[in-house]
C-alpha cells in the first residue's frame, strides 16, 4: 500500500466541485488501505479567501488574507502575479511545520487540484522536495483565461499524470499544451454508489432545480429570466453556497413580479445529505453555466433518476451525448432554455449512466494507471 499526499485549496464542509474530487478520492484511498495526508486551507470559499472555517473536518492550514487585494491590483501590471492573487497563501510558520510533517510521512504520490489557484504550485514544490509522483486534477475551464496562466500550465506539463474529466479536456491538454496522451488519464468524475436511487421514480412536480455556487459564470440570471417565460405550474429552487456575486442574483429576483418571486425558493448552505431530497423533488435539473469542467451535479441528478438541461458548453454536450438523459440549450438564451424545459419529456435513461460512474470504479481506473 502507498503513502499519498492530497493537496487542495478548500476541503469539505467547504463546497467546491474540484475540491470534492480530491476529498472523494482520498476516501477511496483510505478504503483500499493506503495512508493519506492532506494539505488544505481553512478557507470556506474559493472566491473569497478572507472567510475561514473554524470547524473544518481536516486540519486546514491558516492563510494570509492581507495580500490578496494588493496582489490583485499588482497583477494588472505584472500578469504573472495573478495566480497568487487567487490564493491560498499559507502562513509561513504553519506551512514549514507541515513541510517537516510531510518529509516524515514520505509520500510516494501527490494528488492535487483543482486549478486555477496556487494549490498546484505548492504541489509542484512538494513533488520536487519529496521526489513523489504528481497527479493533477485540473477541473479545467477552457474558456476562462484564469486557467491559462503560464505558471499553472507549467505545473500541468511538469506533472507525472493529469487526471482529466472529459474527452474534450484530454484532447485540449494534448493539442494546446502539448501534454502527451500517455500522461493523460481520462476517467471522469464520480459519485458514491449509495447515492444512486434503487429504481426510477417519475417526477411528480414541476419544480426546476439549480444546485451550485451562486457565481457569475453559473448562468443563474439566464435561468431566472427563462423561468418568467414558463407557465405558472413551474416552480424554481436555487440551492448552493454564497459567493461575492450572490447579492446581484438576489437583486435580480427582487425585481421580478411578486407572483414570480413567490414561486422561487433560495436555499443557502444545505447539508450534503439533503441533496438527494432536493433532486428527488424536482422535475428537471437545470445548468445554465458557461464554464464547467465536468458538471458533477448533472451526474448526481442522473443518479437520482432525474434528467437535465444544460448550456451548450463542451463538458455538458459530451455528458448529454453519452448519457442520452439530457438536452442542450443555447448559452445565455433564456427563450431557448424555456422552450427546452416546456418540451422536455422525462425518461429513465439517467440511472443506467450513473451506475458506470461510481467512485470505486474511478479509483480502480486511476490506481491501475498511476501504479503500473
Amino acid at each position: 500500500m502507498a503513502r499519498i499526499l492530497l493537496v487542495t485549496h478548500i476541503y469539505p464542509p467547504a463546497i467546491d466541485g474540484g475540491s470534492r474530487v480530491i476529498a472523494s478520492i482520498e476516501h477511496q484511498f483510505n478504503l483500499n488501505g493506503h495512508q493519506t495526508l492532506v494539505l488544505t486551507s481553512n478557507a470556506s470559499s474559493t472566491d473569497d479567501f478572507t472567510h475561514r472555517y473554524q470547524k473544518i473536518n481536516n486540519a486546514g492550514l491558516p492563510i494570509y488574507t492581507i495580500f490578496h487585494r494588493p496582489l490583485k491590483l499588482l497583477s494588472k501590471f505584472v500578469p504573472t502575479l495573478k495566480v497568487f492573487s487567487k490564493g491560498p497563501l499559507f502562513k509561513l510558520i504553519p506551512f514549514t511545520r507541515f513541510l517537516f510533517k510531510c518529509l516524515k510521512f514520505r509520500p510516494e504520490y501527490i494528488v492535487a487540484g483543482p486549478l486555477p489557484t496556487t494549490i498546484v504550485l505548492y504541489a509542484l514544490l512538494l513533488k520536487k522536495i519529496t521526489g513523489s509522483k504528481l497527479i493533477i486534477n485540473a477541473s479545467f475551464h477552457s474558456s476562462d483565461p484564469e486557467f491559462h496562466q503560464p505558471l499553472l500550465i507549467h505545473a500541468l506539463q511538469s506533472a507525472d499524470f493529469v487526471w482529466t474529466l472529459t474527452k474534450f479536456e484530454t484532447d485540449y491538454f494534448h493539442q494546446i499544451f502539448g501534454i502527451p496522451y500517455t500522461k493523460l488519464i481520462n476517467i471522469g468524475n464520480g459519485i458514491d454508489s449509495r447515492f444512486i436511487s434503487p429504481k426510477y421514480q417519475p417526477p411528480t412536480s414541476f419544480n426546476l432545480l439549480f444546485v451550485g455556487s451562486f457565481a457569475a459564470h453559473k448562468g443563474i440570471e439566464t435561468l431566472i429570466v427563462a423561468f418568467t417565460l414558463l407557465p405558472n405550474q413551474y416552480t424554481l429552487t436555487l440551492a448552493g453556497n454564497k459567493t461575492l456575486y450572490t447579492p446581484t442574483i438576489l437583486k435580480k429576483i427582487k425585481l421580478l413580479p411578486s407572483e414570480s418571486q413567490a414561486r422561487i425558493k433560495v436555499i443557502f448552505s444545505f447539508p450534503q445529505k439533503s441533496l438527494s431530497t432536493l433532486i428527488d423533488n424536482c422535475r428537471l435539473l437545470i445548468s445554465a453555466s458557461n464554464q464547467e469542467s465536468f458538471g458533477l451535479v448533472l451526474l448526481e441528478a442522473m443518479a437520482r433518476g432525474r434528467n437535465f438541461i444544460a448550456a451548450d458548453i463542451p463538458a455538458s454536450i459530451e455528458m448529454a451525448a453519452s448519457s442520452h438523459a439530457g438536452r442542450i440549450f443555447k448559452q445565455n438564451d433564456p427563450t431557448d432554455l424555456a422552450d427546452k424545459i416546456i418540451s422536455f419529456q422525462p425518461n429513465d435513461l439517467s440511472l443506467h449512466f450513473a451506475k458506470n460512474h461510481t467512485w470505486d470504479k474511478i479509483y480502480k481506473k486511476l490506481w491501475e494507471k498511476v501504479s503500473s
